[in-house]
Formats: C-alpha cells, structure tokens, sequence
C-alpha cells in the first residue's frame, strides 16, 4: 500500500468515526444528564466506542490485507516454484470476499439479537434505535476483522509451513512471514484493548475480564501458529542431525579399533573428527525461531497492551467524572 492510499485511508477511517459520534451528540449521547443513569453511562459509552472501534476497524482491514499481500510476495521471491504472485492474490482476495460477504449477515443477525433481548421494537428513544443501526456496523466489521486475521493465519500455514520449505539454515528466509504473523497479533491485541472502553463508569464484573483475557490469549496462541510450527519443523531437522553427527563421530571412534594408528595419530581421521564438531556446534547454534529481538519486544508489547488499556480507561473514567462534578458546581 503506497503512502498515499495509506494516508486516504486513515483519512476515511478517522472521518467516519468523527461523523458517528457527531450525529451521536446530536441525538444525546453525550449530554452529561445521561451520567445520573446507568441506561445513559451505557448509552455513552456504546457511542463512544462503536466510532473509535468501527474507524479502527475500517482501516485495520484493508491494513491487514496489504500486509498480507506484501509479505508473502516477499516471500515468494525467495521461493518463487511455490504460487505464483497472481495465483496468491488470486486465492487471498477470494478468500477475503468470502468474510466480506457474510460479515453484513453477521453484523444484522447481531443486531436483531441485541433489539430483541433489549426489548427495543417498540421503543421511542431515538439514540437507543442510533446506536442499534451503529451496532450493525461494528458487528459486520468486528467478524470480519476477526475472520480476516484467522483465515491469513490459516492460509499462511496450509501453503507455505510444509516441511521441505523449513530449510535447517534458512530461517531468514521467513522473516516477512513473522512480520505478518507480529502484524496480525497487533491488530488483534489494539482491537480486544478497546473493549473496555464500553466499561467507562461501570463496575465490571471479574468475568468479564476474565473472559477478555482469555479470548486474547487463545487468539494471540492460534495467530502464532506459524512460528511454533517453523520452531518445531526446525527443531526436529536439528535433532536428527546432530543424531546423524553423533552416529558418524561414534562410527570413527569404532573404526580406530580396527586400525593399528591412534585417532590422534591418524590425520584423515582427524580432519574428519574436526569437522563433525564443528558441524555439530554449527547446527547447535541455528536459531530455532523466526523472530528477532526487536520483534520479541514487539510481542511484549502486545501482551502489555489490554492490561494497559484498562488502566487508561480507568484514567479516562476518572477524568470524565471530574468533569461531572465540576459541572455540577458551575
């Protein structure tokens, strides 16, 4: 994605959700009466946080679709028999489509489920009926956030982990495939640390944090898929070489017996001694894991970005409760 298509985009995304929460306030949203009931604290925050979530969403997929595209074309070019680069785009945009389309059923079945539990049908309240249509919104593209990080994981593992492609001393060669995997569990982690956002004012039962934290986890366990599985590939090819060094190194030993020359006496003998260690400290010292430090930092700071967002919206709740108050004496 050029500069220019990125700038557009993030220009789109913000209008969005600066336009959602506009006709929020014009509805009410945010009007500090709504504060003294927890129906209005509930209000707020959906407004608030279906417009920083939607515009978040709109851009974070056609992201996580051009990150896709560019990193395995990188890839390709290291590997170029696999697929080529219009077959990848090919099968990467039908496999998009396929969310694409069932991400509006998805988002209207959620939304209908949420009308009819909140008893909503026959309802007057004109913000309650807003937010139900910004609902179908964030849903659609909720799931589809969500398909599209699980069905990249996927593709990337089916056609590009087989075995004969994990080269015991290539492990460079898969370095764009560990920036998209650390792309999608970025976007994962910033999506799930805005759920909080909905509990600005509320107390929040144990679970439900406890559920959140849960989903990240497996989610982020699932999205690392492709480097446990590059991890393990290169960690069994290392085993059995080192098995293989190891037969060879007891198999000179052995044959020293049957010559009248100690080891240490026989040059060939030793060369050859000399090399299968050195083969063998060589292999020891092959990184297991297509991810270097910088990225490993990246990691952390995923997995420190949902307790982080608690605490800033904790902050955030504070502040608009200093607010209230300040208003309330003017």
């Amino acid at each position: 994605m050029s500069n220019y298509r990125r700038f557009l985009l993030a220009v789109i995304s913000i209008s969005a959700g600066v336009f959602a929460i506009v006709v929020a306030n014009f509805f009410g949203a945010f009007e500090l009466s709504l504060l003294n009931s927890t129906l209005g604290i509930r209000q707020r925050n959906a407004a608030l946080t279906f417009a920083i979530m939607i515009a978040f969403f709109i851009y974070a997929n056609q992201f996580l679709y051009h990150r896709c595209l560019y990193c395995l074309n990188e890839f390709l070019t290291k590997y170029p028999n696999e697929m080529s680069h219009k077959e990848l785009k090919l099968k990467l945009t039908s496999g998009i489509n396929f969310g694409l389309r069932y991400s509006w059923i998805t988002g209207i079945l959620f939304t209908i489920l949420y009308i009819t539990s909140e008893k909503l049908v026959s309802s007057t309240d004109y913000l309650a009926w807003y937010l139900s249509f910004l609902g179908i919104f964030f849903w659609r593209y909720a799931f589809l956030t969500l398909y599209t990080v699980l069905f990249i994981t996927w593709f990337v593992i089916s056609h590009f982990l087989n075995e004969k492609l994990v080269d015991l001393f290539g492990i460079e060669r898969f370095e764009h495939l560990s920036d998209l995997v650390i792309s999608n569990a970025i976007v994962s982690a910033v999506s799930l640390s805005l759920i909080p956002l909905f509990w600005l004012g509320t107390v929040v039962p144990v679970i439900d944090r406890v559920i959140v934290a849960v989903i990240f986890l497996v989610l982020i366990v699932y999205l690392f898929r492709p480097i446990h599985k590059v991890q393990k590939n290169i960690s069994k090819k290392k085993a059995l070489a080192v098995e293989r060094i190891n037969h060879s190194i007891k198999s000179l030993f052995s044959s020293s017996g049957h010559s009248n020359r100690r080891l240490t006496d026989d040059p060939v003998r030793l060369r050859k001694l000399s090399s299968l260690i050195s083969s063998k400290q060589q292999i020891a010292n092959v990184s297991e894991l297509a991810i270097d430090i910088p990225q490993g930092m990246k990691t952390l700071a995923i997995a420190l970005s949902v307790p982080a967002s608690w605490a800033i919206g904790a902050l955030i709740d504070g502040y608009l409760e200093l607010l209230v108050k300040s208003s309330s004496f003017i």
